[in-house]
C-alpha cells in the first residue's frame, strides 16, 4: 500500500476511535487541565502571530538546498534539491501543531530545552518564541537547513543555540552539557533504533518535571514500534497520542495511563 495512502487510513481510524477532546472521562487533574489549558486554548497572542507570520513568508521562500537527507527522510519523498518553502510544506509543522508546542511550552515553562531535528528552524521557532529566556538548543545534520533556522532566529530576535552534527556523533555531548532537561522536542532520524537511543541518551538528564514530545509517531511502522517502546519504558507514568505527535510525562504522582486524545 502507498504509504502516504496507509498514513492518511492510520489518521481516519485514529480520528473515529480517539476520545477526551473536551477531557471528559479524564480523571487525572493533571491531565484535565492540560486538555483545557493548552488542547483546547485558541488565544493567540502576539509573540506567537509573529511566529505565524514568519511561517507564512518562508512558505513562499523559493530558494533552492541540495543536500543529502540524514536519517529515514521526512513523510514524503527523500528530495537532494527542494526549496526552503517546500521544506516548510512537506515536514515542518504546520500552524495548528506548531501552536500546540508554543502553548505547552508556555504551560511548562521550562529552563533547558533541547530539540533533536532543527529542519529549518520552523519548530525551533515557535519553542524559542515561548521560552525566550530558557536555554534552547537544536540539533540539525544538514548544514543549509540550519543556515535558514539560524536567519529565522535572527529575524524573530531569539537566541537559540543552532548545533550542525550528527545526531549519532554529537548528541551524547550536547546531553551532557545540561545538568537536566526540562523539555525534549524529538523530530530527527525516524528511524526505531535511532529513536530509542536518543530517548535512552535524554532519558538520563529527565526529572519529574520533565516533558518529552516526539513528532511523527505514526509516520511508519518503525516510528510506531518507537512509540509504543517508549511509551511503555517503566520511567514513563503517562502518555498521550495526539496522532501526529505524542507526549511523554514522569510525573511519579501521575497513575500508569496511555492515552489517545482527539486533537
Amino acid at each position: 500500500m502507498n504509504s502516504h495512502l496507509n498514513y492518511t487510513l492510520k489518521y481516519f481510524k485514529y480520528y473515529l476511535f480517539a476520545k477526551h477532546k473536551k477531557g471528559h472521562g479524564i480523571h487525572s487533574p493533571f491531565i484535565f487541565k492540560l486538555i483545557l489549558n493548552v488542547f483546547r486554548n485558541k488565544k493567540k497572542d502576539n509573540q506567537i502571530v509573529e511566529v505565524f507570520n514568519i511561517y507564512k513568508s518562508y512558505r513562499k521562500n523559493n530558494k533552492e538546498l541540495s543536500f543529502e537527507e540524514i536519517g529515514a527522510g521526512t513523510s514524503y519523498n527523500k528530495s537532494k534539491n527542494i526549496s526552503v518553502g517546500g521544506i516548510i510544506k512537506r515536514s515542518s509543522v504546520n500552524k495548528k501543531y506548531g501552536k500546540l508546542i508554543y502553548d505547552l511550552v508556555k504551560h511548562f515553562n521550562p529552563g533547558n530545552i533541547l530539540e533533536i531535528g532543527s529542519s529549518v528552524g520552523i519548530s525551533a521557532a515557535y519553542i524559542a518564541q515561548a521560552a525566550p529566556k530558557a536555554n534552547f538548543t537544536s540539533i540539525e545534520g544538514v548544514g543549509q537547513k540550519i543556515e535558514v533556522a539560524k536567519q529565522i532566529a535572527v529575524e524573530l530576535k531569539q537566541k537559540t543555540e543552532f548545533i550542525q552534527g550528527n545526531f549519532d556523533s554529537v548528541l551524547n555531548s550536547v546531553v551532557e552539557k545540561y545538568e537536566n532537561l526540562d523539555f525534549v522536542f524529538f523530530d530527527g532520524n525516524h528511524k526505531k533504533k535511532n529513536t530509542l537511543e536518543y530517548f535512552n541518551l535524554c532519558l538520563k538528564k529527565a526529572h519529574n518535571e520533565t516533558v518529552f514530545v516526539f513528532d511523527d509517531i505514526h509516520w511508519s511502522e518503525e516510528m510506531e514500534e518507537a512509540w509504543s517502546g517508549i511509551k511503555n519504558h517503566s520511567k514513563v507514568r503517562v502518555s498521550l497520542d495526539l496522532f501526529r505527535m505524542g507526549l511523554i510525562f514522569f510525573k511519579k504522582e501521575l497513575s500508569y495511563e496511555n492515552y489517545v486524545i482527539k486533537f
